[in-house]
Parts: structure tokens; C-alpha cells; sequence
């Protein structure tokens, strides 16, 4: 299929050609040449489609090692590549980060200082808390796995008997610094951040993942695997051991998918299964671990990212494909009639090879492939031109630059093209508008439903920010859907919509109508189960939070809020029962440990209750229902003196709350 070139809205201080063909002298990259007479239409350089033996469920993934026997070469390079580094264990020897005298990191939003120091080779980061020079709150975690290569980050994960979170510092390899980690700075989750499958699927090797949960898995890969783009490898080695060899001069081995003899497109496609970032929505039925090389993307998924007015300048780390895509020699060559083969990304890459074995000048090599020795070829930089430096293709045409999403870091820009004039001090509304949110863009299918970007709106919102407009967004889209879409996924998508509204009145006026809405999914169960709670309606708030531990047998907040159903049922020791399986399985889950507690406190076993809540604040000391909770039965045990530090805390966290001015108030000053 011909791939439609994103559409680049620019302020008045940029430039856009919208020809993808416009011929000048300026600069070496301006355009390719020999393209000026060439139809604008995009190439349909489709091939009969090849299959692939180890697309089959049969095939079963072996791990990278298997593969160092055969093919030592490429292993011994591909391990020291920035994908084989992608993952490893968190020992002082693999970190490239400075362990021996960091100073603390802040966060003036939480109030909270991060410390992160290692003893002998393991790795830990103390959470604190200072109030009136006393530290208040002191928790320390062992960090268990480094995520990145060390060519930008390292950010770091922590492992409860299979269940991964997210550590919230990491390591700025280029500016030597620590920080919070992406993200952590507007919403910082603490150690409460699930790592979920998708995640895993592109950060590192094949994990398999605990099916029913939401963040567990069997075990954990050690870096990007050969199987990420060759599909998995158990087939080929049964071939080669069964001395089924393939000529690959002169056929296809099809046991295993070799990316160097898929079409452009599919290849394409297997990049950016993980270097488009955006909002994923996967296709009904899909999980994030089940698209094979060599298999067309759209398929199993589409990606959704906003576009700004200056989609220039504001853009996002992993965004090579989708920045690429704008650029001139992409388009170019992607043209009917173009005299040069499709630019994709093993144009300039080798997957096998470090980035640290390459020079800029090497990158020189593939522009000067095209760009041939003409005027068009002739670099008009002023410097160049006097001698006085000898800058490559990319200082220029492809800058280091600042991401959008993640601090302290430098990426090189895949957008290829002329350099625009810096853009010097802007005004607070220049600012606010050059990220104003235009459209949500779909990057891989250029025809999506009404309903899928209505998924790719909430999931924005869910994920990335809070604002309304998305949600309003969204709320238009499945309108419009409403009439030519399928009934059952816009119900779903209503609910969810709801779900994030707090609308719960419309979520079970919705299911009296219905009776029954995607009794597969176990989110749209969880959210009916939620509406029903938000009303009281215990019995049939229970029906539902079940079904989706059917579905999600080893999702832990879908297990906390039926465990908490109970208990508002008064069925205690049910909800005692479930929370002991949830702390069990992690111990730390401190949402669990309150709400245990509260279930004590109901059936009058005080003494549990108090050490749960107690057990929850040290975990969390802005849980702000325990905190409630234990002052509360502080009150009343006639232990007002321990209450008042904990009633302090809730009127700095919810100072309008009028039930902790009465609490305040009844235990005096």
C-alpha cells in the first residue's frame, strides 16, 4: 500500500514546501535529484506477499542465545548493540550511572527527595520525606533490572515475585545527571508505576507475560532478542538440526523471517512496531506480544500522536519513523518512477551493529549514494565552503536536538531537510500555542474508524495528560461513529469515556439498556463494576468486578476493588481472604494493606487494623484514606496526641475537606 506523507502544520516562523520535489541549490540535502519530472504519486511497490513458516502457533521463541552457535558474528556484534543492551540486571558493574556521590533528587510537587546509592554490586534508591529538619518518611527499594543502553538513559525497574514497576529516577547519560524519571515530574507514580506488556514488547527481549494480569511475568528477558525481527527461531533450528538446509543465494529459508528480503513496506512496518511512539490501540482481540515480523502492522495495531501547530520543533524521542516520513527524501524516493530504492531505516542501520562503530561521515556515505556529484551536491554552508570545517551530511540537515517528552537528553533528528532559523524568546502564549493540540494523527492506518480514534484520544488522556479536550474529543468522534460503526466496541468505547468522566450514571443506564456490553473484555467489566459501586449497588457492582476476575485472574487492582466490594457488603472475610492473596503475591500493595485494614476495623479486630494502616502510611505517606483511617481510630481509642501529625498531613494534601476540619477540630490545637 502507498503511504500518505503526514500532514506538517508550521507557524509563521518556519517554512514548509508542501511539493515534495523542489530542486535547489542551497544545500546538499535540499532534494533528490532527478525527481523532477517524476509523478507525485506515491509508489505501490507491493510484491506477492511471503509466508513464513515461524508465523505459526507451533513456533515457539528460543532466546538469542540459541542463535550465537550459527551465526557467532552477528551475535558477539548484536549483544553490544544499543538494543542488545537494552535490559539488563541492576549491578554497579553494567550501570552507566554515577553511583559513588550523587546528591539527592526532588520533587517539589510530592515533597519527596530520592537518593539512589548502591552497596557492593546491588543498586537501591532511598524516598524521603523532611519536616522541620526531622525525616519524616524513609523507604528504600533494591532496584532489580536497568532499563536502556546507556546511549541516553538508563531508568530503572523493580521486581515483586514477577510484578514490575518503574523506579522513579534515572540516570541523563548526557548531561551526567540525576532526575526524575519521564514523566515523573507531572505525575510522579513513586513505585507505583505497572510495567505491562506493551512496554515490555519493545524495551527489551521476550518476557513471557502472567495471562490475567496486568504487570507479571514468568521471566524476564536480558536485552532485545534476534527474535524481536526474525519471528521466533524454534522452527529453524529444528530445520538445521534436521539437516533441512536452504540455499539462501538462490530461495527464502522460511523457517525464520529475514527482514532484508521483506518488502519496503513490511520492513517499514517492522521498525515501527516499536520506534513510532505514540498511543497504541490494538485491534479487537489482539495482545500487544503477538505481531510477527514480516507481517503487515496495521493488522494487529494503529498509533495516535497529537499535532501541533509547530510539528517542527515539538516532537517526541522515539518518533523516527513518524519524523522521517516528513522528510523530502523520503517522499522522494517513495515516488513512481524514483531511481533510488524506498529510504528505510537499514538505509543508514545495521540492527547488528553499535552505534558507537559508526562516524557521522559514515552516515555521509548513504546521503552522497544519492545525492550525486552535481550542483545539488555542492554543500553551500559558509564554513564548508572556507575550509575552515568539514561537517557531515547529518550536523546540519539531521541536528541533534531536544525531545518533547524526555529531559536531558539529545536525539538526532529524522527529519531531514533544510535548516530552519532558531526560534529565539518566546512570549508564555507563543509558547502555549506551538503545542496546542490540532488533530490526533493515526501514523500507520491513513483510513481510521471514528471509534479507534476515539480509543486513541482516552488513551492519551489516560496515559499522557489530563486534558479535558481530549475527552471531548473523543465524545464527538464516537458521535459521529454512532450510526456506521459496530454496536458493541462504541458501547465499549462510551463506558470507557464515562469511566474516565466519572459519568457512572451513564455506564448503568447504558447496561439496563443493553443488559451485556464486550463480556470479553475484562477492563469494560471492571468499569461496569465500578459504576455500580459508585451507586451503592453492591450486589450488582459484584456480578461484574467477578467477571472481570475471570477474565483477569492476576490483575491486582481489579482483585482490590471486588475485595473492597465485599467488605461494603460486610462479606469480611472474603474481602480479608482476597487481600491476603493480593499481599501474598505483592507484599507492598499498599492500596491493599488500607483497605485490609479498614476490614479489621469492621469486624472490630483493632490491633490488625492499626498495624495495616500503619504498614500503609509507611509505604505511601500520602495515602490519604489510611491516613484518614488510623487518626480516626486513634480518635477514637482516646489517642488524640498520635492523630494530629496525621490530621496535618491530610489538610496539606485536601485543605477544603471539610470532615478533616471537623477531625482537626475535634482533637484541638
Amino acid at each position: 500500500m502507498g503511504r500518505q506523507p503526514p500532514v506538517v502544520i508550521m507557524n509563521n516562523r518556519h517554512r514548509f514546501r508542501s511539493s515534495a520535489i523542489l530542486l535547489t541549490p542551497v544545500a546538499i540535502l535540499a532534494a533528490l535529484i532527478s525527481l523532477s519530472s517524476c509523478n507525485p504519486e506515491l509508489d505501490d511497490r507491493t510484491e506477492p506477499e511471503l509466508t513464513f513458516l515461524n508465523w505459526s502457533p507451533d513456533a515457539d521463541y528460543v532466546g538469542r542465545d540459541a542463535c550465537q552457535r550459527c551465526h557467532p558474528d552477528k551475535y558477539n556484534s548484536f549483544v553490544k548493540s544499543q538494543m542488545g543492551r537494552s535490559w539488563k540486571p541492576a549491578l554497579r558493574s553494567l550501570s552507566n550511572a554515577n553511583f559513588a556521590d550523587p546528591g539527592p533528587i526532588y520533587d517539589p510537587n510530592r515533597d519527596l527527595y530520592y537518593q539512589p546509592f548502591a552497596s557492593g554490586e546491588d543498586l537501591f534508591v532511598r524516598e524521603y520525606r523532611i519536616a522541620d529538619g526531622d525525616t519524616v518518611h524513609n523507604r528504600v527499594e533494591q532496584i532489580d533490572y536497568i532499563v536502556g543502553s546507556g546511549q541516553h538513559t538508563n531508568s530503572h525497574i523493580m521486581d515483586i515475585n514477577g510484578y514490575l514497576y518503574q523506579i522513579p529516577v534515572t540516570w541523563y547519560v548526557q548531561d551526567g545527571k540525576w532526575d526524575l524519571a519521564p514523566g515523573f515530574s507531572s505525575r510522579n507514580s513513586r513505585f507505583g508505576r505497572p510495567i505491562p506488556e506493551a512496554c515490555m514488547t519493545c524495551h527489551n527481549g521476550r518476557s513471557p507475560h502472567v495471562p490475567g494480569s496486568e504487570n507479571r511475568f514468568e521471566s524476564v528477558a536480558a536485552g532485545i532478542g534476534c527474535e524481536r525481527c526474525h519471528g521466533p527461531g524454534s522452527l529453524h533450528i529444528q530445520a538445521i538440526e534436521e539437516g533441512k538446509l536452504v540455499d539462501v543465494s538462490l530461495e527464502i529459508d522460511r523457517t525464520i523471517v529475514n527482514p532484508g528480503k521483506l518488502t519496503p513496506e513490511l520492513r517499514w512496518d517492522l521498525c515501527s512496531r516499536c520506534h513510532l511512539q505514540g498511543v497504541d490501540v490494538f485491534r479487537e482481540g489482539v495482545l500487544p506480544d503477538d505481531f510477527r515480523p514480516g507481517r503487515s502492522l496495521a493488522a494487529y495495531q494503529n498509533v495516535y500522536w497529537p499535532r501541533q501547530p509547530d510539528s517542527v520543533q515539538v516532537f517526541n524521542m522515539a518518533s523516527h519513523p513518524d519524523r522521517l516520513s516528513m522528510s523530502e527524501c523520503y517522499l522522494g524516493s517513495w515516488m513512481k518512477g524514483a531511481a533510488f530504492a524506498p529510504l528505510n531505516c537499514t538505509s543508514c542501520h545495521d540492527p547488528h551493529v553499535s552505534i558507537e562503530e559508526k562516524t557521522v561521515a559514515d552516515y555521509s556515505v548513504v546521503c552522497q549514494s544519492c545525492h550525486i556529484a552535481d550542483e545539488t551536491s555542492v554543500c553551500t554552508e559558509p564554513s564548508v565552503v572556507a575550509g575552515t570545517t568539514a561537517l557531515a551530511c547529518v550536523t546540519c540537515h539531521m541536528p541533534l536536538s531536544s525531545t518533547d517528552d524526555i529531559p536531558h537528553v539529545s536525539v538526532t533528528d529524522h527529519f531531514i531537510r533544510i535548516p530552519d532559523n532558531p526560534i529565539g524568546v518566546l512570549t508564555e502564549q507563543e509558547a502555549a500555542d506551538r503545542i496546542r493540540i490540532i488533530r490526533m494523527a493515526s501514523l500507520i492506518d491513513d483510513k481510521p474508524s471514528a471509534t479507534d480514534v476515539a480509543l486513541g484520544l482516552m488513551s492519551y488522556y489516560e496515559k499522557i495528560t489530563d486534558r479535558p479536550e481530549m475527552l471531548e474529543r473523543a465524545a464527538r468522534e464516537l458521535q459521529r461513529a454512532r450510526n456506521s460503526e459496530d454496536g458493541d466496541k462504541i458501547s465499549a468505547a462510551h463506558i470507557w469515556l464515562w469511566y474516565l468522566q466519572s459519568d457512572f450514571s451513564s455506564i448503568r443506564r447504558l447496561i439496563d439498556e443493553k443488559g451485556s456490553v464486550q463480556e470479553k473484555s475484562a477492563w469494560t467489566q471492571f468499569r461496569i463494576g465500578e459504576a455500580y459501586r459508585a451507586s451503592g449497588e453492591f450486589d450488582r457492582a459484584v456480578l461484574y468486578l467477578e467477571k472481570a476476575i475471570q477474565l483477569a485472574p492476576e490483575h491486582l487492582r481489579f482483585l482490590d476493588r471486588l475485595a473492597a466490594t465485599y467488605t461494603n457488603m460486610a462479606r469480611y472475610e472474603e474481602a480479608v481472604s482476597m487481600f491476603d492473596e493480593i499481599l501474598q503475591a505483592n507484599p507492598k500493595f499498599d492500596a491493599s494493606i488500607n483497605n485490609r485494614g479498614y476490614a479489621y476495623l469492621l469486624m472490630e479486630e483493632f490491633d490488625n487494623a492499626e498495624v495495616d494502616f500503619q504498614n500503609a502510611i509507611s509505604l505511601n505517606p500520602d495515602a490519604e484514606v489510611a491516613l484518614a483511617n488510623l487518626a480516626s481510630l486513634y480518635v477514637n481509642t482516646d489517642r488524640s496526641a498520635l492523630a494530629r501529625p496525621l490530621v496535618s498531613r491530610l489538610l496539606i494534601l485536601a485543605p477544603s475537606n471539610p470532615d478533616y476540619s471537623r477531625l482537626w477540630s475535634s482533637i484541638g490545637l
